[in-house]
């Protein structure tokens, strides 16, 4: 065995036992779970929802927040312009839900971040002593606001969110993009949290303290910044307040989305890594064993490393379909195995396209990625501008 091949098996074991650390953490936090009990106290929670395109199940969606199991709660919707797709359904939900809910037009000029230039129009118009940021495409079961609240009652803890569990897929893209939400998404959150002691908010689903918010200086405080979540959570740990993390998973449907959006969107959180931690970004690939023995067989294509990436992808597709079990609650069908094979190839290749650009488009705007995820204003690429001659 020479010196490249010494080397090379080093890194297929090392991205092994890196991988397996945080499958095994997750795993571990997940069993050890306690079952949630209804929280002693019950402050007044305003979820706020901002809209903005017609998601997977949307109104589905907003209906499962009608009837949720918690005394004291209001639903604020925004939603940027009438002329936007998910206007017709947050009037409706508001006509469903009484006076649980209120639909307000925000203006996209509050923030450089459309998505924080609607959740200030909501933090504003709160009544609530929690503010719960729930995404569109976030379903909800009778229970969802109990976990985290009973996070929010621990000595200390200012912020928490919510695993997530991607739910729903009917075409390939959709497949992929829930694949990714639980095979590596949530195991890599829960370990960060409970083996590394660094935990990463998520703003899909993420409550927090009203009054420890306005200390740090609200919701404008990350008016400027894309990755407004993770952000959000650094910025109340930096003023000494704690951040949790709530195990009980929240489902995030992905039902019909294309190959296309699920790459898109991928890369545009692969360039956010990069922005809020370089260092680690670089070494990303090396997380995937899948990856890692593939690039050992290309380079050295002996035996011995074409059982490597054997193995390799038996260990990733095994942990894949437990953590799926896990969040789900359901065991996997046959085709979902060549699926995770798939799911680590193009999450490669989104981390490649995100060594070549900061170029973020999101919501209709375009922007250039600085470090800390802050955004500024630019102009359409050229990729986007030949998808639109061509659609035009």
């Amino acid at each position: 065995m020479d010196v490249k091949e010494i080397l090379l098996l080093a890194a297929v074991a090392a991205s092994v036992g890196l991988y397996l650390t945080i499958v095994g953490g997750f795993v571990t936090a997940m069993w050890r779970r306690s079952a949630f009990a209804t929280p002693k106290a019950t402050p007044r929670v305003s979820i706020l929802k901002p809209l903005a395109g017609f998601d997977d199940d949307l109104a589905d969606n907003l209906a499962s927040f009608i009837d949720l199991d918690y005394p004291d709660y209001e639903v604020l919707v925004g939603v940027a312009s009438p002329d936007d797709a998910a206007y017709g359904a947050a009037r409706s939900f508001v006509a469903q839900a009484g006076g649980k809910a209120r639909l307000f037009l925000t203006n996209p000029e509050e923030a450089t971040n459309p998505k924080v230039a609607q959740l200030l129009t909501l933090e504003r118009a709160a009544t609530g002593a929690i503010l719960l940021i729930s995404d569109s495409n976030v379903r909800a079961t009778r229970e969802y606001l109990a976990p985290l609240v009973a996070e929010l009652l621990r000595p200390g803890v200012a912020i928490a969110s919510s695993v997530v569990a991607g739910t729903g897929e009917q075409s390939l893209g959709a497949a992929l993009e829930n694949l990714q939400l639980c095979a590596i998404i949530a195991p890599s959150v829960v370990s960060a949290a409970k083996v590394a002691g660094l935990p990463i908010t998520v703003g899909k689903s993420m409550a927090m303290w009203r009054a420890p918010l306005e200390q740090i200086g609200g919701l404008a405080r990350v008016g400027d910044l894309l990755s407004e979540d993770h952000m959000l959570g650094r910025a109340f740990a930096e003023a000494g307040f704690g951040v949790g993390i709530s195990l009980t998973p929240v489902a995030n449907r992905n039902v019909a989305c294309s190959l296309t959006r699920t790459v898109e969107r991928h890369t545009r959180w692969a360039k956010l890594r990069r922005a809020i931690a370089p260092v680690g970004f670089w070494f990303e690939p090396i997380l995937s064993p899948i990856v890692t023995a593939t690039f050992a067989c290309l380079l050295v294509p002996n035996k011995m490393f074409c059982l490597a990436f054997v193995a390799a992808v038996l260990l990733q597709t095994s942990c894949a379909f437990l953590s799926m079990r896990i969040l789900r609650g359901q065991t996997l069908s046959w085709y979902w195995a060549p699926l995770e094979l798939v799911r680590a190839y193009v999450l490669f290749f989104c981390w490649a396209c995100a060594c070549l650009s900061r170029r973020v488009s999101w919501r209709g705007h375009h922007f250039e990625l600085a470090r800390d995820s802050v955004i500024v204003p630019a102009e359409p690429g050229i990729l986007h501008r030949v998808r639109t001659l061509v659609g035009a």
